[in-house]
C-alpha cells in the first residue's frame, strides 16, 4: 500500500517524472545489454553480422493514455559506440533517447560497420481510466533483413502501469 502511495506522489511530480524516464531507460538499456551478453546464441559458429543495424518502433492505439520512452545504443567493430542516424540520414549521436514518443513510428540506424544495436523502452500509463490500450511493435534489422521482433500490448486497469522492454539486433 505504501508503494502505491509513493508511486502516485512520484507520478505527480513533473521534475521527478523526467528523471524517472531517464533512469528507467538507462536501466532497461543496461539490462538488455547484460541479457544479450549472457545469451547462448553461438549458433552461427562465432560469425558476427556487421553492417547497417536498424531498429524501428511503432505504436498504435490510445497513445495519449501512455508514455513510451526509448533509448537506442549501438557498438561498431572498431571503436566501441557507433554513430546513430534517423531514417533521413540525420546524425543523432552515439546514443539516442526519446523521452516521450509522440509519433506513430520512430527509427534509428547505424553506419555500415556496426555489429550490435539495442533499444530499451519504458511504458507508463498516464490515464486513470480502465480499458485504454497501446500496442508496441519493435523490429530489428541488419542490412534490411529482419532479425528480431517484439510485439507488446498494454491495457490500463485504473492503476499505475510501468513496464520495460528491450530488443537488439542479435538473433531471436
Amino acid at each position: 500500500m505504501n508503494v502505491l502511495l509513493l508511486c502516485r506522489k512520484f507520478k505527480k511530480d513533473k521534475s521527478m517524472k523526467k528523471g524517472r524516464f531517464s533512469l528507467l531507460g538507462i536501466v532497461a538499456l543496461f539490462l538488455g545489454l547484460i541479457l544479450v551478453s549472457c545469451s547462448d546464441d553461438d549458433d552461427q559458429g562465432g560469425v558476427i553480422d556487421t553492417g547497417i543495424h536498424k531498429i524501428v518502433v511503432e505504436q498504435s492505439g490510445d497513445i495519449d493514455a501512455f508514455e513510451l520512452g526509448l533509448v537506442f545504443g549501438a557498438v561498431n567493430t572498431t571503436s566501441g559506440p557507433t554513430k546513430l542516424y534517423d531514417e533521413d540520414g540525420k546524425y543523432l549521436g552515439e546514443s539516442h533517447s526519446v523521452t516521450r514518443m509522440e509519433d506513430a513510428k520512430v527509427s534509428c540506424q547505424t553506419g555500415d560497420d556496426a555489429f550490435f544495436m539495442t533499444c530499451a523502452g519504458s511504458v507508463t500509463s498516464t490515464s486513470d481510466v480502465s480499458g485504454k490500450k497501446l500496442k508496441v511493435l519493435v523490429t530489428a534489422y541488419i542490412d534490411g533483413k529482419e532479425v528480431n521482433q517484439l510485439v507488446k500490448e498494454y491495457e490500463t486497469k485504473g492503476e499505475i502501469l510501468i513496464e520495460n522492454f528491450s530488443v537488439s539486433t542479435t538473433a531471436k
